[in-house]
C-alpha cells in the first residue's frame, strides 16, 4: 500500500500534524508546494492537511485538491490544525472535494496549533505547545487506523488439500 501525506503549513503546526500521520502510516509526509496534483494518482491513500483559514480549508489546498484528477475508488482522509473552531466545517469540506474526485473518505483529525493573532489589542498568542504530544499520539493513532483501513486483514482459508485446521493467510 502506498500512502501519501501532503500538507500545506504556515506556522510549522499542519507539518508537525502530518509528521504524526505519517509516522503511523510509515511513510514520510511532503509538503504541498513538493507535489504535483497530478502525480497523487500513483497512491492507494491520498492524507491532505490544512491549517484552517476562515473557517475553511486554505486556499492554497482547495486549488489544489481542484486540480487533483478524478480517482474513483482511491481511499482519502482530511486533517487540520486551528485557533480555535473550524475543525468539523474544514474536514467536510475537505470530504466534499475528495468524494466528488470519486474517492471513498476515511475521516478526519483535528488538533489546536500555536498561534499569534493581530487584533485591536495587539500581538495575542494562543495555545503556546501546541499540537501538544497528546494530540500527536492521536495523529500517529490515527495514521495507524487509516492504514487498517486500506490493508485488508489476512483472510484464514483451509489449504487446497482439504486438511482441517490447516491455514493461510491471504494478501490481494
Amino acid at each position: 500500500m502506498k500512502a501519501l501525506v501532503v500538507h500545506y503549513s504556515e506556522s510549522n503546526n499542519t507539518q508537525k500534524l502530518a509528521q504524526a500521520i505519517a509516522s503511523g502510516l510509515g511513510t514520510q509526509p511532503v509538503s504541498l508546494e513538493s507535489v504535483q496534483p497530478g502525480s497523487v494518482a500513483d497512491y492507494d491513500l491520498i492524507c491532505i492537511g490544512t491549517p484552517v483559514q476562515y473557517g475553511a480549508p486554505a486556499r492554497k489546498v482547495r486549488d489544489f485538491v481542484e486540480r487533483m484528477p478524478a480517482m474513483p475508488g482511491k481511499k482519502a482522509a482530511a486533517f487540520c490544525t486551528m485557533h480555535m473552531f473550524g475543525a468539523s466545517n474544514t474536514i467536510e469540506a475537505l470530504k466534499t472535494m475528495l468524494e466528488a474526485k470519486g474517492m471513498v473518505f476515511l475521516g478526519g483529525c483535528s488538533a489546536l496549533g500555536w498561534s499569534r493573532l493581530v487584533g485591536n489589542f495587539g500581538p495575542r498568542i494562543f495555545n503556546r505547545g501546541r499540537p501538544n504530544r497528546e494530540e500527536l499520539d492521536r495523529a500517529t493513532e490515527f495514521g495507524r487506523s487509516l492504514l487498517a483501513k486500506v490493508e485488508p486483514a489476512p483472510v484464514e482459508t483451509a489449504r487446497a488439500n482439504g486438511s482441517a485446521g490447516a491455514t493461510s493467510a491471504l494478501h490481494p
